[in-house]
Parts: structure tokens; C-alpha cells; sequence
């Protein structure tokens, strides 16, 4: 289920709405002075590291598991295993990490008021030539936040996340529906947006910021 987010520079958060509503207001709450553009850079390139990183520990133990036990093997995976997965990539790099989304399927990953707005940015850009870079922004004084989209681009992504009873098998279903009882992730789509990468970075970690 190898999901890959797709990577371009962006040191700016682009505030705006957009005509493809996630079901919230496209508000963006008031931040703290700019950070410099050294900064953001530093905090992008730092950002799409660990991003990758992460996602690279993720998609091998998810891999495993699926070759162990087919599709049926990697939800439990996904329920159990992840979440100490990213807190563990967190930890080593002194850093928070989140995939955030507009329709979760572990409630801990629902997207907040700010973030849905940040989604709805992405999706907003998404298009067939023209995938949406990350962004940085400042929500805190002493936190440089880095966002990347994650995009649905392997169709072994819709064995889980797609149309339940055609790409979703029937046993699945169930044991979706058993192992996450308040699921809203399935019905997408190849090239739509999955949710995203949310990385807040303290700014005393970045040499420029110092």
C-alpha cells in the first residue's frame, strides 16, 4: 500500500480557500511573525527527510506484512503498528509527526479547522500535471510546521482505502469495519488526496533559526 507523497519546494504558506471544499471553512489562524526564507528552506528540505524516512519504515513494514498474509495481514499492521512506528521517527529526529486527513480512518488523524484548510490548499492544486509542493509555516514562536501532501497513487492503496465490495474485498470490509469502528477511509480514487504530512520542527533544531 504504497502511498507516495509527492515532493516540490514551496517556502511559503499559500492562505487561501478553494472551490473543492473538505467540509469546513478554509480559515487559517493568525501566525506569528514570518519566518525567513533560509528558514523555511531549511525547514522544508528537514521536513520532506523525515517525511520520507518515515514513510519509507512504514511502506517496508507494511510490505512485509501484506507478502506474510495478503491485504487482510496489513490492517491489524496499520491498527497496531504504525502509530509506535512514526512516535518512534519522532522521537529520534526531537520532532512531532502526524498524517492528518479530511476523512480518517483512526479518529487521531482528523484534521483540525487549520489543517483542513491546509488539505483544502492541496486539494485545490492537485491536478493531473501539477501535484501540490509541501509548505512551511509558524503556528508557535519556537515551531517551524511543515506540510506535505500525500497522494493515492498505487492502486494496492484502494485494496484498503477504495470502493468497499469493488476494490475493497467483502472480508476486508468487515474487518475494517471491526478493527475501526468510526472509519470514514475508503471511496477514493486514484491521484486524490489521501490527507498529509504534518511535521512540527523546533526552530532551535534548524542552524539558521539559531
Amino acid at each position: 500500500m504504497k502511498c507516495l507523497p509527492i515532493w516540490f519546494v514551496l517556502p511559503m504558506l499559500l492562505m487561501v480557500g478553494c472551490s473543492k471544499s473538505l467540509d469546513s471553512p478554509t480559515h487559517v489562524a493568525a501566525v506569528p511573525a514570518t519566518l525567513s526564507a533560509e528558514v523555511q528552506k531549511d525547514a522544508i528540505q528537514l521536513g520532506k527527510s523525515i517525511a520520507a524516512e518515515t514513510f519509507s519504515l512504514l511502506s517496508s513494514n507494511l510490505q512485509t506484512a501484506i507478502q506474510q498474509d495478503g491485504v487482510s495481514n496489513a490492517l491489524p499492521f496499520c491498527s497496531l503498528a504504525a502509530s509506535p512506528l512514526t512516535a518512534s521517527m519522532a522521537g529520534k529526529h526531537g520532532v512531532t509527526i502526524r498524517r492528518i486527513t479530511h476523512k480518517p480512518r483512526n479518529p487521531a488523524g482528523r484534521a483540525d479547522i487549520t489543517e483542513l484548510a491546509i488539505l483544502n490548499h492541496f486539494e485545490a492544486a492537485l491536478t493531473n500535471t501539477n501535484s501540490p509542493p509541501p509548505l512551511v509555516t509558524n503556528f508557535t514562536a519556537s515551531t517551524a510546521t511543515f506540510f506535505a501532501p500525500i497522494i493515492l497513487n498505487n492502486e494496492l492503496c484502494l485494496k484498503c482505502h477504495g470502493e468497499p465490495g469493488k476494490d475493497i474485498s467483502s472480508e476486508n470490509v468487515a474487518l475494517i469495519a471491526h478493527l475501526y469502528p468510526q472509519d470514514e477511509a475508503t471511496g477514493f480514487k486514484l491521484g486524490q488526496l489521501r490527507g498529509a504530512w504534518r511535521i512540527d520542527i523546533p526552530l532551535a533544531s534548524l542552524p539558521r533559526a539559531r
